[in-house]
Order: C-alpha cells, then sequence, then structure tokens
C-alpha cells in the first residue's frame, strides 16, 4: 500500500500562484470560488458554437454555472482559473473520488479562451494540474477528448500524457452527431522507492 504520508501537502483555500507567459505578460492560478460565477459565466459566454458543441457540458448556460458555484467542493472537483487584469481567461478542473476503485485517478479537463493560446498558457497549467494531483494523492491523470480536437492533445502530448486508446462513437456533440474520444493518461505517483510499503 502507499504511504499518503509521503506527499507533500496542499491547503487548496489558500493556494495560489503566479505564471508567466511567452509574451512576458503574468497569469494568476487559483481555484474557483462562488463569487466567479459571473466572470466565469462570461469568459464561457464567449465561446464560439463550433467549440461549444465538443464541451462536455452546456457552459453557455446560466444554471450550469450557477449550480457550479453553489455546489464547490474542492474534494471531489477542483475548478483552477487562470486570471489576468481580473478577467477569467482559462478554466482546468481535476474530478476524482473519494472511494471505489477508481479513488486513485483524477480526470483533468481545460479551456483556454482563444486569445491566448499558443502562448504556453495550456501547458502550464497541466503541468500544474500535476504538480497539484501529486500533493493530492492521485496516482493518474486522465483526459477524454475528441480525436479530432488536436491543439489540445499536442498540449498535453508535450505535459507528459501518452495516448492509451480511442474510442469510437463514445460520446456524442451539441448537434447529436458522434464522436471518437482519445483517452490519454499520465502517471502521477513517484517512481518506486523506499517510501512505499508494497504487499506482493
Amino acid at each position: 500500500m502507499l504511504d499518503q504520508n509521503i506527499y507533500p501537502k496542499i491547503d487548496l483555500n489558500t493556494y495560489q500562484k503566479e505564471m508567466k507567459l511567452k509574451d512576458g505578460s503574468k497569469v494568476l492560478l487559483r481555484p474557483m470560488v462562488a463569487e466567479d460565477q459571473d466572470a466565469l459565466y462570461e469568459f464561457f459566454k464567449g465561446i464560439s458554437k463550433e467549440e461549444a458543441r465538443y464541451l462536455r457540458d452546456d457552459v453557455k448556460s446560466r444554471l450550469i454555472i450557477e449550480s457550479w458555484a453553489k455546489n464547490l467542493d474542492y474534494s471531489r472537483t477542483l475548478p483552477i482559473l487562470a486570471i489576468k487584469d481580473e478577467i477569467i481567461i482559462a478554466d482546468a478542473t481535476i474530478n476524482r473520488r473519494q472511494s471505489g476503485w477508481k479513488y486513485h485517478l483524477g480526470t483533468v479537463r481545460i479551456f483556454v479562451h482563444k486569445d491566448y493560446r499558443n502562448l504556453g498558457l495550456g501547458e502550464l497549467m497541466v503541468d500544474e494540474l500535476a504538480l497539484i494531483a501529486f500533493r493530492l494523492g492521485i496516482e493518474k491523470l486522465i483526459l477524454e477528448i475528441p480525436d479530432t480536437n488536436t491543439a489540445v492533445i499536442n498540449t498535453f502530448t508535450k505535459a507528459g500524457f501518452h495516448r492509451a486508446t480511442v474510442i469510437p462513437n463514445m460520446a456524442k456533440d451539441r448537434q447529436n452527431m458522434p464522436v471518437d474520444l482519445a483517452v490519454m493518461m499520465k502517471d502521477i505517483k513517484p517512481p518506486l522507492d523506499e517510501s512505499y510499503d508494497y504487499d506482493f
């Protein structure tokens, strides 16, 4: 069994981190709070219909955003926002279970505003999600993404994710059309060392 005490601790209520983009500008990463509701709605409202059709949730619905803000629970879903000049420019999440045979897994999602792509923000956020996941004791991160979204797939590949499989017709978009899902994974737990106590 893995000794959870080997993981460094993280206080999600105080966590924040400043990062520099390729153009030299700085952004602040921090968990979403309930007061971000309106700003997050404005962020997602600007997404094109073409991009929105492939997102898992109907993020253009104010009711969806209100539900997220009202039911924040970092132990289940951890939303990390990227903020520049007090405006949300990217949103990423780690979803996890507290029990069962998948409690050691984290499922990740990320969306970056079109004006801040190709500046390294996506890759910085994915790397930071991996560090946070390590501190939370998550052993493996999983991404499910439409197989046609090569930009996001390339970002996660650079961050150390590998394509585990592609599942044909696994999802349907907003137009009810079938979508092939690429499943990508990254091992988070540290390499074998004497900090582990294995029972085999």
